[in-house]
């Protein structure tokens, strides 16, 4: 563990902040918050692990072997299960939540990038960047659908309350915004119906929304900033400058702590809100 100073500008911070950073693995990619808070997973893309660290201790509790070039990252409700996108191949596996036991993988037609779980039904959103769509799947029991015409999506994060959920798209420089109440009516391929398109700054990555869906925090890879879009006006209010290519983004789900991964410096970074 170690402290690194970021300044941040904004309306509602400025000026240089100390941050605690925890070491992880090589390149670490996306990162995911369990509902309890009690843990927080990192997928480390150039050495095919998953790092996973206790909070609020901010230590690393297991550190397991998990895919060649993971990428996405997603834990479900119950805090049982981690899924990990396998973006070198068309796998998503599932693994213990406690162990790092592997216990499912899938061949899901596609390369995957980032993952979202729903709720209200519960579902796994797949972001499928290359071919511009996000896969609909039962928590990986079943697929049922394809939302297409996404532009090529990267990063996924669904509302706390289950009514949204948003797509980053990287080369667009914009987020997405999808109402997440039907995906489980999707059955095949449907072209998606965007609710709201954000302006955002460049090479918008990976996402992350607060408990209470008031803020959608972006991560801009490898640009050295996370944006926050207030949510009720879907515009951006503040940014955070931090250094080491933040690929990454996850918000606690007490929202007192923002985590970012640090894909060039091998560290996740804690961000007091």
């Amino acid at each position: 563990m170690s402290l690194s100073t970021t300044p941040t500008t904004g309306p509602d911070r400025a000026g240089p902040q100390t941050f605690e950073t925890i070491p992880v693995g090589t390149g670490p990619h996306s990162v995911a918050a369990s509902r309890d808070g009690r843990r927080v997973y990192v997928t480390n893309f150039l050495d095919g692990t998953v790092t996973a660290v206790d909070t609020p201790a901010n230590t690393v509790a297991l550190t397991f072997p998990a895919a060649v070039g993971p990428y996405g990252v997603a834990v479900d409700p119950a805090g049982d299960h981690v899924y990990v996108a396998e973006n070198s191949s068309t796998f998503v596996k599932v693994f213990d939540a406690a162990t790092g036991k592997e216990t499912i993988s899938t061949g899901m037609g596609a390369r995957p990038y980032g993952l979202a779980v729903t709720v209200h039904p519960e579902q796994l959103l797949i972001a499928n960047a290359i071919d511009n769509q996000v896969m609909i799947s039962d928590l990986l029991t079943k697929s049922h659908g394809t939302l297409t015409g996404i532009d090529f999506p990267v990063g996924l994060a669904a509302s706390a309350d289950g009514n949204r959920f948003y797509a980053s798209n990287h080369f667009a420089n914009t987020v997405s915004v999808y109402d997440a109440t039907e995906v489980i009516e999707v059955d095949g391929p449907k072209p998606a119906e965007p609710l709201a398109v954000i302006t955002v700054d460049r090479g918008p990555y990976g996402l992350a929304g607060d408990v209470h869906d008031e803020r959608l925090y972006v991560a801009h890879f490898p640009f050295d900033t996370v944006s926050v879009i207030d949510l009720g006006s879907n515009t951006v209010t503040r940014t955070i400058a931090m250094s080491g290519g933040p690929r990454g983004v996850a918000v606690s789900p007490d929202g007192s702590r923002l985590y970012v991964t640090n894909f060039f410096e091998r560290t996740l970074t804690v961000v007091p809100l």
